[in-house]
């Protein structure tokens, strides 16, 4: 006796396309943190640039400019918008790779999970530090802010340099266009923070040590090359699944028992259907990494 199950989806109240759920999220840091940035320049100009040392300085942290008003409250508002739906996007990536463990070999499956599992909290880790350090000032408590911050970092880098293997890990040979431009993205952005971070790290201490004239200016712009090269890494994901929506519906499920016999007609169009609907992505996939094998044969272009 078998069981064939198929599911539905009914009653559809609500559809969010990922390509503008993306957009929205990435934009609400994106354009608070410019506005506080271009405000406290504009106008708060000896505010955000006073340094413990009285240093020189004309680029201020991103602390600084996020801690004044009425900037820190567009800042905090955005920040709280944009981190649930992050949460969200960190579960779908879970499942995504999940689903692709069969390009996997079979002895590293163990470890393969194991390090879904380490990626996945991380990335948990750091979306709930940004919003730690959002909150938690440095004129309202340094030791606290300081700590996060660095949590943050460490976790972001982590992050990301294990979520670029597990991409790459979950692929065939032959990588399909959409592929190489997120794979090409994640290394440029990942190479960026690795670059800003060995910057940031070195004008701190030339800063707080030393008390180095616009050191503090160097370690405020390397922050900016952080923010938006973190931003630019994660929007990636669009890439991923720009094919899928977010949905508000009624999740119907259905089983048919075979018993060895073939369900009735009806029945069997309706499991067609939806066993079409949910391997589609599949076939387009599969689709374009045959053209790309036909014309990697056929023309000797390296498509990889």
């Amino acid at each position: 006796m078998g069981k064939l199950e198929s599911k539905n989806v009914e009653d559809l109240q609500l559809t969010v396309p990922f390509k503008p759920f993306a957009i929205v999220t990435v934009s609400l840091p994106a354009f608070s943190l410019l506005y506080c940035f271009l405000h406290g320049i504009i106008f708060r100009f000896n505010d955000v640039n006073e340094t413990v040392c009285k240093a020189s300085n004309v680029v201020p942290s991103i602390s600084a400019v996020t801690g004044i008003t009425p900037g820190a409250y567009l800042w905090r508002i955005c920040i709280g918008l944009h981190a649930t739906p992050r949460f969200a996007v960190g579960f779908m990536q879970y499942n995504y790779y999940m689903a692709r463990i069969s390009y996997v070999q079979k002895g590293f499956r163990p470890l393969f999970k194991k390090l879904l599992g380490l990626n996945f909290w991380l990335y948990i880790i750091e979306n709930s530090c940004l919003v730690g350090v959002t909150y938690i000032s440095n004129k309202e408590n340094y030791p606290v802010h300081e700590k996060i911050f660095v949590v943050f970092m460490v976790t972001s880098c982590c992050y990301m340099l294990l979520n670029t293997l597990i991409f790459k890990w979950t692929r065939t040979d032959i990588l399909t266009p959409t592929e190489k431009q997120s794979l090409k993205i994640k290394w440029i952005m990942f190479a960026c923070i690795m670059t800003a971070t060995t910057g940031l790290l070195t004008a701190f201490v030339l800063h707080r040590v030393y008390c180095v004239p616009y050191a503090f200016s160097f370690f405020s712009a390397f922050e900016y090359v952080i923010a938006y090269s973190n931003m630019g890494y994660h929007v990636s994901a669009y890439l991923e699944f720009k094919h899928k929506s977010l949905i508000a519906a009624d999740f119907i499920s259905t089983s048919v028992l075979t018993n060895g016999n073939v369900p009735d007609a009806s029945d069997s169009d309706n499991i067609t259907q939806n066993i079409d609907s949910v391997t589609q992505d599949l076939d387009d996939d599969m689709g374009v990494r045959r053209s790309l094998r036909v014309r990697k044969k056929g023309a000797g272009e390296n498509v990889q």
